[in-house]
């Protein structure tokens, strides 16, 4: 008889958490509360009256997929809008002196720059340097990297990544930097790839002067010991207050062009 009462409890509980659930389901949609997945939202967006109640330190990205691209109203207004003495539009390079530009300032094959690259998993942003080549040409950047380092993780799970290079600063009136996004790609050492992008932009020679080891035991250690990354940039932004000398704008942008393989 206790068995049977036990089994009666256990049961008329079950019942009663499922009653519950469907009250508050019910109830959710009564008052006029979204059950329903948070939408993509805009970076600017403004929460609006009949939004449903959050509690304490819920932020936007905890429900919705922000959309953002770096079009703020402030960077917007900088690279094309009214602002100091250009009119709209006025002070705009062309995509060629951007290109230029850039590479006058990181170089190109065989000449690295120290970079922050910063990288992001499950809400929890990473920056780290690494050093990074440049190939103007197809506005690449090449770089090697220990294995088993927290960023490799993070481009592993996600390929998006920052990078920016900043020259010290003085002033304002001599700032310089350039700020990279794009996609990263991993390549192995044993992938031959590795060691053509090696010899074609990494100045290995240098790090093997400095340990007094031969460049082709150097190449070996770094096939063994480091991954290399390789990331195509989507879009560059340099600032340079130089360029008032000339008569552009001190904020430049260059973004890749995405082919339509339909036309």
């Amino acid at each position: 008889m206790a068995r049977r009462n036990n089994a009666f409890t256990v049961i008329a509980g079950c019942f009663a958490i499922i009653f519950v659930c469907m009250i508050s389901t019910l109830s959710a949609e009564n008052d006029g509360r979204d059950v329903k997945e948070a939408k993509k939202i805009e970076a600017s967006e403004e929460i609006q009256e009949n939004h449903p109640e959050v509690g304490a330190g819920v932020s936007c990205v905890d429900c919705h997929e922000i959309k953002l691209d770096a079009k703020t109203t402030a960077t917007q207004v900088w690279l094309s809008g009214d602002y100091a003495d250009f009119n709209a539009k006025e002070g705009m390079m062309s995509r060629d002196k951007i290109e230029k530009a850039i590479a006058d300032v990181m170089g190109g094959k065989k000449q690295s720059k120290t970079c922050v690259l910063s990288t992001c998993v499950n809400n929890t942003p990473l920056s780290t340097t690494a050093e990074f080549t440049l190939d103007p040409s197809e506005m690449t950047l090449y770089g090697i990297h220990e294995k088993g380092t927290a960023k490799l993780f993070h481009i592993q799970q996600n390929p998006r990544v920052s990078i920016n290079w900043h020259r010290e600063y003085e002033s304002f009136t001599k700032l310089l930097c350039i700020q990279f996004s794009g996609t990263a790609e991993l390549i192995e050492g044993s992938d031959p790839e590795f060691e053509k992008n090696l010899k074609e932009f990494i100045p290995y020679e240098a790090q093997a002067s400095a340990r007094k080891i031969s460049p082709d035991k150097c190449r070996t250690m770094f096939k063994q010991m480091m991954v290399g990354s390789r990331i195509t940039v989507k879009e560059a932004t340099i600032t340079n207050v130089e360029f008032r000398k000339m008569d552009y704008r001190p904020w430049q942008r260059w973004t890749r062009h995405v082919s339509n393989k339909n036309n």
